[in-house]
């Protein structure tokens, strides 16, 4: 009988714990239900970037809804000063890195920045300043060799001189924590670690002599082994390759790859895309020789070109065209990219005889690399605002839908339907843009 009223409170005690087990669990499921429903898990999202340099604003627009938020940036605490140059977003939208301009009293910097409490439909974020790291100190001069006009096919613009130091062409160094920078007017590459929130202290600033001058961006491939360098300044006509340290950050400079051979180069390249882990492509602006161009050595006119980085060769696919409708590049291609197996080219009216007077999208078939086929060339008046000029920057979405063409010379940002090869929304002065510039999307690594 003692036996039998033991085993009847051990059954007792074990329906208890099994109530009690199952009340618990129902609290937890309740629980998650109503936090689910209020919530946002943080995760991938579909956003673009840009700063408006002149408003002092930072601009974000999400790709999915069309909506858009202009946020003041002067205003925040802790802002250092400087004109906002170019943005970087992380692909949770949580994080933003801006660039700002050195003046004669504010320092060249990236500041670092969360974003939370996105409100879409009111045009509202809260944005809080991280960190700021100091580039350069207020007033530090830029450093070029000025060249003099020698030609009349190529003016020398005073907008390729700026005085003091600038920071562009940021890049995220796939699968690590270390985002680029260039000081394109002058020779540093700058390695941020976004971890701690410092300039990689094994890396930074790495600076090759005669080679890092005038860099517009140092852009990866998709395993993070090598990185390519643009020369954005009359002349150069080199693009150069860089062997990565993903542990440290740091970048080991292989060779340049020149655009052409001694006889005749292409040159001043503002980025550049890789196409596999292997191939990369860019475009070139200059139209002729300066007086930095070596005696006997003609200039090939804009133009596109093939790099395969195994071979250290480049190879021209695409020659200069006179017609809006003719094979080639119209204008100067300040910006080259490619999504949904398509090449397109920004190609903006800054380096002739007159500025900004018009703009040009192209968008090339790209199933043959060695051969783009011209689609469509995106006009002004026709596919593109009346008053559109100077298509300076484009920022392809990672799942290749969509991309967004800045000018900042015309204050538009257009979004582009990579399907249709058709504008699918215009932002521009109507929306109180000023001068847009710096556009990153999030998920992207340039």
């Amino acid at each position: 009988m003692f036996a039998n009223q033991t085993k009847s409170v051990f059954l007792l005690e074990d329906l208890n714990m099994k109530v009690v087990k199952n009340f618990v669990n129902h609290i937890f499921l309740t629980l998650f239900l109503l936090v689910s429903a209020t919530v946002v898990w943080a995760g991938p999202v579909n956003y673009f970037s840009a700063v408006d340099m002149m408003e002092n604003e930072v601009i974000l627009i999400n790709a999915d809804t069309d909506a858009i938020i202009q946020a003041p940036l002067n205003t925040l605490k802790g802002w250092p000063g400087g004109r906002p140059q170019h943005t970087v977003i992380s692909s949770d939208g949580a994080a933003l890195y801006i660039s700002t301009d050195a003046s004669e009293s504010a320092p060249a910097s990236v500041v670092i920045l969360s974003a939370k409490k996105y409100n879409w439909e009111a045009g509202s974020v809260k944005l809080k300043i991280k960190k700021v790291l100091t580039a350069e100190a207020a007033g530090t001069a830029s450093t070029f060799s000025v060249p003099t006009q020698v030609n009349p096919l190529q003016p020398v613009a005073s907008w390729t001189q700026p005085p003091m130091t600038q920071m562009h062409g940021p890049s995220i160094l796939p699968g690590s924590k270390y985002l680029y920078f260039t000081q394109w007017t002058d020779n540093k590459i700058r390695v941020v670690n976004t971890t701690n929130k410092k300039f990689a202290k094994d890396a930074d600033p790495v600076v090759v002599n005669g080679v890092t001058d005038q860099t517009h961006g140092v852009f990866f491939n998709e395993s993070g082994t090598l990185a390519l360098g643009t020369g954005y300044y009359y002349d150069n006509g080199n693009i150069d390759l860089f062997s990565v340290d993903r542990k440290s950050g740091d970048l080991d400079y292989i060779e340049s790859i020149r655009l052409g051979d001694s006889s005749a180069y292409a040159a001043f390249t503002h980025y550049n895309t890789w196409l596999d882990d292997r191939y990369a492509v860019t475009a070139t602006m200059q139209f002729g020789p300066t007086s930095l161009t070596p005696a006997g050595v003609d200039i090939i006119p804009p133009s596109v070109w093939l790099i395969d980085t195994q071979e250290g060769s480049a190879e021209k696919i695409l020659d200069m065209t006179n017609f809006v409708d003719g094979e080639g590049v119209l204008r100067s291609p300040s910006d080259i990219n490619v999504g949904n197996g398509k090449l397109i080219l920004a190609e903006e009216d800054s380096l002739d005889d007159s500025f900004g007077d018009d703009g040009f999208i192209s968008i090339f078939d790209f199933s043959d690399r060695h051969n783009p086929v011209l689609i469509k060339r995106l006009q002004p008046g026709v596919e593109l605002p009346d008053d559109f000029a100077v298509s300076h920057s484009i920022s392809v979405t990672p799942d290749e839908r969509f991309a967004f063409v800045v000018s900042y010379a015309s204050a538009y940002i257009l979004k582009l339907d990579l399907q249709t090869n058709s504008v699918a929304k215009v932002y521009g002065p109507e929306d109180g843009l000023t001068m847009p510039h710096g556009g990153y999307v999030s998920g992207g690594y340039r």
